[in-house]
Formats: C-alpha cells, sequence, structure tokens
C-alpha cells in the first residue's frame, strides 16, 4: 500500500531543498548560502511538531490560521523574517481580498517576494475564489433570475478594482455549458467588440447567454455605454439565433439586471461602430 504522508514529505523536502537560500558575501567576494531560523528561515527550521505542514496532515486544513496556510504555500522566509512572520506581515498589509485583487507586479513590489513565491499565491488564491464559485453553482442548475447570476459572480468579480467582462454560454435549459472572461481593462472601463462577445456562444453551439461585467466603482447603474452595448448585443444576438438572456452588472454588494430594467430592446438611438465601451 502507497505511503501517500510519506510521499508527501519527500516532495515537499525536495522542494525545499530547491529553494534559494540567503547569500552572503565571503572574504573572496564569493557568495556563500547561510540560514538561519530569523535570516529567512525554511519551515524545516522550525519545531516539528509546529510546522504548518505537519500540523495540517495531522489536524486537517480547516485547523490551520491563514498565515499558517499562506506559510505552506511560501515554504521560506526571506532576511530578516522567518517564513511565519512573513506570511503574518503579508496578510496584515495586503488581507486575503487584497492578495486576489493584486497582481503579480503589484505583490512583488510591495512584498519584495520573488516571482516563484508570488505566482505560488496568486494561482492558491484564484483557485480557491473560483472552486467557491463552482460550489456554490452546480452546472446543471439553470439559471432563471439574474439573482442567481449575482450570487455566483460576486465572488469573482465585486471586489476587483479593475473591469472584467463575462460570457455565459448556456443551453437550452439555461444551464452552464462554458463561462469565459473576454475582458479585462482599467477602472475606467474597457472596449468591447460585439462579434468577440458572440464568438464562444457559437463556437460551443449554445442557443442562449448571459453577459455579465462589473463595476469597481461600486455603483451597479448601467452607464449610457452599458446600455449601447446591450443594444448592440440583443441585434448580433438576434441575427445569429442567440437568445441573449441578460447583462448583469456586478458591484460589492448590489447589481443591476439590464433584462429587468427594460434595456434589452433595441437602441432608439442611430449609434455607428462595432465597438462599445463599459463602465
Amino acid at each position: 500500500m502507497r505511503d501517500h504522508e510519506a510521499e508527501l514529505r519527500a516532495a515537499w523536502a525536495s522542494e525545499d531543498a530547491g529553494e534559494s537560500a540567503p547569500v552572503a558575501e565571503s572574504p573572496t567576494g564569493q557568495g556563500t548560502s547561510t540560514t538561519h531560523p530569523r535570516l529567512g528561515g525554511t519551515i524545516k527550521d522550525m519545531d516539528p511538531a509546529d510546522r504548518p505542514r505537519e500540523r495540517l496532515i495531522r489536524l486537517g486544513a480547516d485547523a490551520l490560521a491563514n498565515a499558517e496556510l499562506l506559510a505552506i504555500l511560501l515554504s521560506s522566509g526571506r532576511q530578516g523574517e522567518n517564513v511565519l512572520e512573513v506570511s503574518r506581515n503579508l496578510l496584515a498589509e495586503r488581507g486575503l481580498v487584497g492578495l486576489l485583487r493584486s497582481d503579480v507586479k503589484e505583490l512583488m513590489r510591495v512584498t519584495g517576494l520573488g516571482e516563484a513565491k508570488v505566482t505560488r499565491i496568486k494561482a492558491a488564491v484564484e483557485l480557491a475564489a473560483r472552486g467557491l464559485a463552482d460550489d456554490e453553482w452546480p452546472a446543471r442548475v439553470p439559471f432563471q433570475t439574474s439573482k442567481q447570476v449575482f450570487d455566483r459572480y460576486r465572488g469573482l468579480l465585486g471586489d476587483l478594482t479593475h473591469e472584467e467582462v463575462w460570457v455565459l454560454v448556456l443551453d437550452q435549459q439555461h444551464c452552464l455549458i462554458r463561462e469565459e472572461r473576454l475582458y479585462k481593462g482599467t477602472v475606467h472601463g474597457v472596449t468591447v467588440r460585439v462579434s468577440e462577445m458572440l464568438r464562444p456562444v457559437i463556437m460551443h453551439q449554445g442557443p442562449a447567454m448571459i453577459v455579465v461585467h462589473n463595476h469597481p466603482s461600486g455603483s451597479p447603474a448601467p452607464s449610457r455605454a452599458d446600455r449601447k452595448l446591450t443594444s448592440e448585443l440583443v441585434s448580433g444576438a438576434q441575427m445569429m439565433g442567440i437568445d441573449l438572456l441578460d447583462h448583469v452588472i456586478v458591484a460589492r454588494s448590489q447589481f443591476a439586471s439590464m433584462a429587468e430594467l427594460g434595456l434589452m430592446g433595441p437602441s432608439s438611438e442611430k449609434e455607428a461602430g462595432g465597438e462599445a465601451g463599459t463602465g
């Protein structure tokens, strides 16, 4: 029988061995590796009973504090701070939501951590956010109300500081076939093409679709650009035989449904062009 715990420990030991140790200048000018529990100490420098990995195996992940879980991802500290101190300070400065909202370059700049550690953190928090969304909304449950759309996507979009536009490809029963993030923009909005938004629906042969995007300002009130985009999408979807069910705007604690607001009809304005902005 395979000893899964032993395999985990062996994998972690190999990973730790590959971590870069702090470098000190020798009298000859050549770098020499040094290790110290208080100077870039790794998890293996700690008392075995207190190591987050061992505590996770013994007690389960839910028994660990956020800093301990983050320490497992980081694996080693940096000069002047052991790994748990780095984790506690990082959470105090950014918080879990801040880690989700910050991009890789920003986190590297403000934390001083290397690319490997920061990308590991970003991957973990992104997986957690997606996992929560998946757990909260099974794929075979049909979307029947705008509130259901908001409940699913508020965790992914509600706290972002930039705008994102997502397209939900639905089947005949309005169950989710596929979701795609098509655009990621600045706090001032993004420029979107109707043809690009229809492409995933056509490719995956979805008879229906819903569009979701967020307002970082905190107000879900549709802008003129939002109304223009929706009217152009209605026309484009009708031409392709696709049923555009709704365009839902997500904010941190509120949402707006273009369908419920009666804004899903053709535009009364004669506006040319194949692009529209959100925001």
